[in-house]
């Protein structure tokens, strides 16, 4: 199982909405992350055990979960993600082709991609647990 769950972010959304809980209803904004969610792969081992990045790939359009509204609030950080070159540009976990899950103007994305580990001392000590109070 991986520690992490990642998400491309395809759109921020202000929403004015009206909450009703049996009395007055109450008008509020709230803010929410339009995501696109994205999976370990199953069969690759990563790893300092295996000197090998992290690899993930956006989970398929036919899973009821593959796109999702999320509170900002439960975003830890940012990730850096690395194109996994070998596996090829394309729509293949879309259905219908390319519709809205794809970055404006781009016709298709990364199947895969690697999680870079590096990006600083934080980002690497949360992966392999070499710090104190990590």
């Amino acid at each position: 199982s991986h520690l992490y769950w990642y998400a491309r972010v395809l759109g921020i959304y202000h929403l004015e909405v009206w909450l009703n809980n049996g009395d007055q209803p109450v008008k509020r904004y709230i803010d929410v992350l339009w995501v696109r969610w994205m999976a370990a792969l199953r069969n690759h081992k990563s790893g300092m055990k295996h000197n090998r990045l992290p690899k993930i790939a956006f989970v398929e359009e036919l899973d009821l979960d593959a796109f999702d509204f999320l509170d900002p609030g439960q975003v830890i950080r940012g990730a850096h993600l690395i194109p996994a070159f070998a596996s090829q540009r394309g729509t293949s976990t879309l259905r219908h082709g390319k519709l809205l899950a794809c970055p404006m103007g781009e016709l298709d994305d990364w199947e895969e991609h690697y999680v870079g580990i590096f990006v600083d001392r934080d980002m690497f000590v949360c992966y392999t647990h070499f710090g104190i109070g990590h």
